[in-house]
C-alpha cells in the first residue's frame, strides 16, 4: 500500500510539472496622446528564472513565464496609469520616464498541505533626476496546484499597488512643472 501511495504522489506531481505560460491583461499600446513614455531597464540578474513553481521540500516543478513579457507588461501599465494620472494632475505637455525592472516575479512556498503563492514587483521610477522606488506585493494561499489564474491574480495585485504610488508621482510632476 505504501509503494502504491508513494508511486500515485509521485504521478500526480510529475503530471503537474512543467513551465507555464501566464497571460496577464495589458494596456493597449499607447497612442500619440499619450502623457507618458516609458523606457524600461531590466536590472534582474539574466539567465536566471525570477517566477517558478515548486512542490513540498523545495522541489523545482516548473517556471513560469508571462505573455506579455515583463519589460513589455509594466511599460505598458506604467504609459496607461501615469497618462491617466498625469492627466488628472493637469499636466498637458508629454513626459518621458525610465523605469529601472528590479525585481518582478513569482513564486510558491509550500508546505504539504497548500502553497502561498507569492508575487513582487518592484521598480524605480526615474523623472530627470527624480528617483521614486515603487513596490507591490501579494499572496495568496491555495488547495490545488496553482495555475494561471491564481498567479495572474497575483501579479494583478501586486502592479495594483505600484498603480496607487503613482499618484505620488503624478502630483510631484505637476507641481514641478507649474
Amino acid at each position: 500500500m505504501k509503494i502504491f501511495l508513494l508511486v500515485l504522489s509521485l504521478g500526480l506531481l510529475a503530471g503537474c510539472a512543467g513551465d507555464i505560460a501566464v497571460r496577464i491583461a495589458a494596456p493597449e499600446q499607447q497612442s500619440s496622446a499619450s502623457l507618458a513614455r516609458v523606457t524600461v531597464n531590466d536590472l534582474r540578474k539574466p539567465g536566471v528564472a525570477a517566477s517558478k513553481r515548486e512542490a513540498a521540500f523545495g522541489t523545482p516543478m516548473g517556471n513560469i513565464t508571462f505573455v506579455p513579457p515583463e519589460t513589455e507588461l509594466v511599460a505598458r501599465r506604467l504609459e496607461a496609469e501615469l497618462t491617466r494620472q498625469l492627466r488628472e494632475a493637469g499636466v498637458a505637455s508629454p513626459r518621458s520616464f525610465v523605469c529601472d525592472l528590479v525585481e518582478f516575479g513569482v513564486n510558491t512556498d509550500t508546505t504539504p498541505f497548500y502553497w502561498d503563492v507569492v508575487g513582487r514587483v518592484r521598480l524605480v521610477l526615474k523623472d530627470g533626476d527624480r528617483q521614486y522606488p515603487l513596490l507591490g506585493t501579494a499572496t495568496r494561499r491555495t488547495f490545488i496546484w496553482p495555475g494561471e489564474d491564481i498567479i495572474a491574480a497575483v501579479v494583478g495585485e501586486s502592479l495594483a499597488q505600484v498603480d496607487a504610488g503613482l499618484e505620488q508621482i503624478a502630483r510631484a510632476v505637476a507641481a514641478g512643472s507649474r
